[in-house]
This record gives C-alpha cells, sequence and structure tokens, in this order.
C-alpha cells in the first residue's frame, strides 16, 4: 500500500514539473492584434495642404484626400501603392482683388499615383508608420491672371502654359501615429511632405526693379511642394496577420 503512495505522489509531481517547464519553455502571448500588424491594410486619409518654398508664392493652402493599398511582408516592412488628389487656391504674393487690382482665383490641382516602402514599430495599442513612395503627378496648371488698374495696365502675374507640364515625376514621404480603436481598425494622424520634380510649373511675372517694361518679362519655374497634415483610418482587410497567425474574433 505504501509503494502504491508512493507511486502516485511521484506521478503527481512528475505531472506539476512538466507543467511548470511547459510554461516556462510556452509562454503565453499577447492577443495577435496587439504584436503584428494585419497582412493586407487599406488606409484612407485627408487634411490640408500648405504650399513651401516658391510654391508659396503662387499658391495658398489648400484640401487633399487619399488611400492607399499596403501589405505587409512581415511585422516592420510593408509595401504600399497609394492615389492622392490635392488643391491648393490660387494666390500670387498679398495681390488680392480691389478697386486696383484684378486677380484671378483658379485652384493648383494635381493627382498622383505612387508605390514604396513602409516601415513600422508596433507596442500594443499603438502603431508608428514611416513611408516614402515614389511616382508620377498630373498636374492642373490652371489659366491665372494678376493685372493693376492704372496707367498702362500692368500685367503683374501671367500664367504660362506653353512652359507648364501636365505631368511630372512625384515624390512623397511621411509619418503615421496610429491607436488601435478596434481588433481591425487604427485611427491615426499623419504629418506628410509631397512634391512634384523637373518645375512643371511656369509663369511670367513683371521685374519690379525695372521701370521700362509694364507687361511680364521673366519666366520662372517651379515645383508644387506641399506640406499636409491628415487624420485618417487604417482597415485590415481579412484576419491574416504578418507572421501568418489569424486573427480570432469569437
Amino acid at each position: 500500500m505504501k509503494k502504491i503512495s508512493l507511486l502516485i505522489v511521484s506521478l503527481v509531481a512528475a505531472t506539476a514539473v512538466a507543467q511548470v517547464d511547459s510554461l516556462k519553455t510556452e509562454p503565453f502571448k499577447d492577443a495577435v492584434h496587439l504584436r503584428e500588424v494585419p497582412r493586407n491594410n487599406l488606409v484612407i486619409d485627408l487634411g490640408v495642404t500648405q504650399p513651401l518654398s516658391d510654391y508659396g508664392d503662387v499658391a495658398r493652402s489648400g484640401l487633399n484626400i487619399g488611400a492607399e493599398y499596403l501589405y505587409y511582408t512581415n511585422k516592420h516592412l510593408g509595401l504600399g501603392i497609394s492615389l492622392r488628389h490635392q488643391y491648393n487656391e490660387f494666390g500670387y504674393l498679398d495681390f488680392q482683388t480691389d478697386d486696383r487690382t484684378a486677380a484671378t482665383a483658379n485652384n493648383w490641382t494635381n493627382t498622383s499615383i505612387a508605390i514604396g516602402p513602409t516601415y513600422s514599430y508596433t507596442q500594443g495599442r499603438f502603431q508608428f508608420d514611416a513611408f516614402v513612395k515614389g511616382g508620377v503627378a498630373f498636374l492642373n496648371s490652371p489659366e491665372n491672371s494678376v493685372s493693376q488698374i492704372g496707367i498702362g495696365n500692368t500685367q503683374v502675374f501671367s500664367s504660362d502654359s506653353e512652359n507648364s507640364s501636365s505631368s511630372s515625376a512625384y515624390l512623397e514621404g511621411g509619418l503615421r501615429f496610429n491607436y488601435y480603436f478596434r481588433r481591425s481598425v487604427q485611427l491615426f494622424f499623419s504629418p506628410q511632405y509631397n512634391t512634384t520634380l523637373g518645375d512643371p510649373i511656369a509663369y511670367s511675372y513683371r521685374d519690379d526693379s525695372s521701370t521700362a517694361p509694364i507687361q511680364p518679362n521673366l519666366l520662372k519655374k517651379l515645383n508644387a511642394s506641399n506640406l499636409i497634415f491628415n487624420v485618417g483610418v487604417k482597415i485590415a482587410i481579412g484576419k491574416e496577420y504578418s507572421s501568418g497567425e489569424w486573427r480570432d474574433d469569437d
């Protein structure tokens, strides 16, 4: 009887040790959406555009909206392709329509498509993204002019469609600060920078340093460059995550 009791005690002790060892070798894992990244994502954002550099001489703030498909190969590296439409209000320096000045108000617009990598870091419900993309922008350079009414009716600014381009190379980059609102939905704030390349916008302007000509006599070409501040939503498409695991919604 004593032998049987000793055998039972030994088996119980061995089982307890095995369970402890199992807990040590296979620790409990957090929910997959708190430590991994959804494999497929749809990103939608919108916000304000603010012109930079020489573009700020002829443009004012405006709005933009974008959409992106983002695919992750692992929890840190993804590849995104995005489509964005944005506009800036026209405004040449400080000239405004008044009793002495006639100014048009046709907006600058461009639509871009771009592709590039995204780096992500996830900590619990928070996710940080840094991305850069290159592509092509399709521009609308509208007819705009600024004239001062008076002697000679001097034209201060005039669009130059002959020297402008309807498309150009395009570059964008930025950050996203994401928070998991739900297991498959993140809300974010995103500061970004984007610009055309190759100086596709051209215009003529008056040379204020000269007293002789009364018509625009200088040509300037520039890029459409904007700093944008967006808010948006990042939605997981499907339940697969970058590790190959699947989210359990039960």
